[in-house]
């Protein structure tokens, strides 16, 4: 079964079943007995006290014969009681003990001796004496045997009416008890569907599918074979959610299981363990060739377009793969190297595959120290920020400066940009911290004003998480406030692919900023794609050459430099050069009609209180000049 393996479900409902039948049967067993022991009470106290009461007649019936000694008036009374069914025998004794009269059935044994007939409740008989009296004289005794053979009749009559009723009533509780059964069993086929099974794409869940791992380590150890874990990550999954809505995600996700299933061997298991995350259990494997030959299936699989509500959407995935037991013999380390080897296929631009390698889990764990550290630094205020100068071309005279965000980590020195900002990208921190840093460049860039004079434009990068941000705008406008910036001081740069990413929220974007005031750059031109009629749309005032064309002068490169100035010009866009680090591009630049340059054959970035030292030493060698 390629979607899930499920365990065997429970016999709850067996259980229920058999413990409602054994449950009813004590009940009906208590109750019965407790009312065949009233039945047998009553039946009995009954059967006493119609025998006391004919004893009680005999006596006053016989009284007079036994006084005048009249032995057949005696035994004709006696005698007048054998219609009595139960009756076994009626004795009379006179006043000193002896036998006066008797009346005995046929079926009547001996009557026992007065002594002898003491009452019992398990008795076959019951036996009664009643004292003959006259006159407040007592004459005799009369002492009637009565059979309890009604009693066993009555309470056996009994016993079967009542075996009738609680056998009809066993039926009807059966009968309730299976459709109780059905319930149950329905019941615990939806839990465990619930339990095992992602109900979007009808595949195994997180759950499942690691309990079905588990299983499948343990038999492939014992057999010593391989198997590989498979981890899938849709990529820009979430643009589908936000632009198409999330039934339309959930359709594709159905799209993309039913794929994956399609593609995969008909022993593998496909389950879907996150949001847009997929796991293949490939099981067994003979190599990591075999293992890659499933992924290159799948990841050709989702490169076709999958049709959803009438569009075609791209689902381009990443996978990462971890082999068992080459790279992990427990189940959340091989978990664990999977979901390395998964982020290591992302970070190296989506849309491929990745095999876990020892040294990856160094770059993650370092990855981690990163982010842990880097959060402590933004605590502790450790970041800042430094600014690369730039100049007039033509004049080398300092206009500007680029705020560019620096870490001095108290341990390792200082962080590469290349290496903390992705992290805090991934890890939601780089809202903050662009925040911080327009925030500080604004401020930095109205104290060197009023401190000095001189009136520098700053540069400020912008992320994609930035341009995202609906209160992003807001913050430029607050920092402007706060810091008293002239808005026309003020330059936010944003790369070509950035813009490209999603050209209607880049122009939303670029509108409102302009709308302030605030300058815009495009930063690294020339290494994106941007075509001519997007360019010449967007709302900006500069390029930015990037330092990979300056690199190449003046030796080679002249050509696309000089078209990119040429370009800028007929743009009326100002041209800044980066990464000028010898004269002989400078002369080429200048040569060339480029506006701005910087780089560190003028200056190296520094920090704010080298720019205000080196604005009051250029102010002062100006002021000396001029008197």
């Amino acid at each position: 079964m390629k979607s899930q393996i499920r365990p065997e479900p429970s016999r709850l409902s067996k259980t229920f079943e058999t413990g409602q039948l054994i449950a009813a049967i004590a009940a009906f067993v208590i109750v019965g007995c407790v009312m065949l022991a009233y039945e047998f009470v009553s039946l009995r106290q009954a059967l006493v006290k119609d025998v006391e009461i004919e004893a009680a007649i005999v006596a006053d019936n016989i009284s007079a014969s036994v006084m005048f000694e009249d032995h057949d008036a005696s035994m004709e009374t006696l005698r007048a009681f054998r219609p009595d069914p139960s009756l076994l025998s009626v004795t009379v004794y006179d006043r000193a003990g002896f036998l006066y009269a008797q009346y005995l059935t046929r079926n009547a044994a001996p009557p026992p001796e007065p002594s002898a007939a003491a009452f019992q409740w398990l008795s076959s008989t019951i036996t009664v004496h009643q004292e003959i009296r006259y006159r407040g004289h007592q004459l005799g005794v009369v002492e009637f045997v009565a059979s309890t053979a009604d009693v066993r009749t009555g309470i056996l009559r009994f016993a079967g009416l009542l075996g009738i009723a609680s056998l009809g009533a066993m039926l009807v509780a059966a009968l309730v008890m299976r459709r109780a059964r059905a319930r149950m069993d329905k019941a615990e086929r939806e839990l465990d569907y619930l339990a095992h099974t992602d109900p979007v794409t009808d595949l195994a869940n997180r759950r499942a599918t690691y309990e079905t791992l588990e299983r499948a380590m343990e038999v492939h150890a014992r057999a010593d074979r391989r198997l590989a874990l498979l981890l899938i990550d849709l990529d820009n999954f979430k643009g589908v959610n936000d632009t198409a809505g999330h039934g339309a995600g959930d359709r594709l996700l159905r799209q993309v299981g039913a794929t994956l299933v399609s593609v995969v061997r008909k022993h593998d298991v496909v389950g879907r363990i996150g949001g847009d995350e997929f796991a293949v259990i490939a099981a067994p494997v003979r190599d990591n060739a075999e293992a890659l030959a499933i992924a290159e299936r799948i990841t050709e699989a989702l490169r076709r377009p999958f049709h959803v509500d009438g569009i075609d959407m791209l689902a381009t995935a990443s996978v990462g793969i971890s082999m068992f037991p080459d790279d992990a013999t427990a189940l959340t380390e091989l978990v664990s190297n999977a979901d390395i080897a998964l982020y290591q296929a992302k970070v190296s631009g989506k849309n491929r595959l990745a095999e876990f390698r020892p040294e990856m889990t160094l770059r993650t764990q370092r990855r981690v120290r990163l982010e842990r550290d880097l959060r402590k630094a933004m605590e502790r205020g450790e970041l800042d920020v430094y600014y690369q100068p730039q100049f007039r071309c033509d004049s080398e005279r300092m206009v500007g400066v680029e705020a560019l965000l620096r870490w001095p980590h108290p341990e390792n020195g200082f962080i590469a940009p290349s290496e903390f900002i992705p992290v805090a990208e991934e890890c939601g921190l780089i809202g903050e911290l662009g925040r911080w840093v327009l925030l500080r460049a604004c401020s930095d860039a109205a104290s060197w004003l009023r401190t000095t004079g001189v009136a520098l434009n700053v540069a400020v990068n912008v992320s994609a998480r930035q341009l995202r941000d609906g209160d992003f705008i807001d913050a430029v406008r607050h920092a402007l406030h706060d810091t008293g910036l002239a808005a026309t001081q003020l330059e936010l740069e944003l790369t070509e692919s950035l813009l490209m990413e999603d050209m209607d929220s880049a122009m939303e974007f670029m509108h409102a900023v302009r709308h302030l005031g605030v300058r815009l750059a495009i930063d690294d031109f020339g290494t994106g794609y941007s075509s001519l009629s997007y360019l010449q749309s967007f709302p900006i005032n500069q390029l930015k050459i990037d330092r990979s064309f300056i690199q190449l002068l003046p030796d080679a490169g002249t050509t696309i430099a000089g078209a990119i100035i040429s370009l800028a010009h007929g743009f009326n866009l100002c041209v800044v050069a980066e990464g000028v680090e010898n004269r002989a591009q400078l002369d080429w630049l200048q040569r060339a009609g480029c506006d701005l340059v910087q780089g560190y054959l003028l200056a190296r970035p520094i920090r704010a209180q080298d720019i205000s030292a080196m604005l009051t030493r250029k102010r002062a060698q100006e002021d000396a000049v001029t008197s």
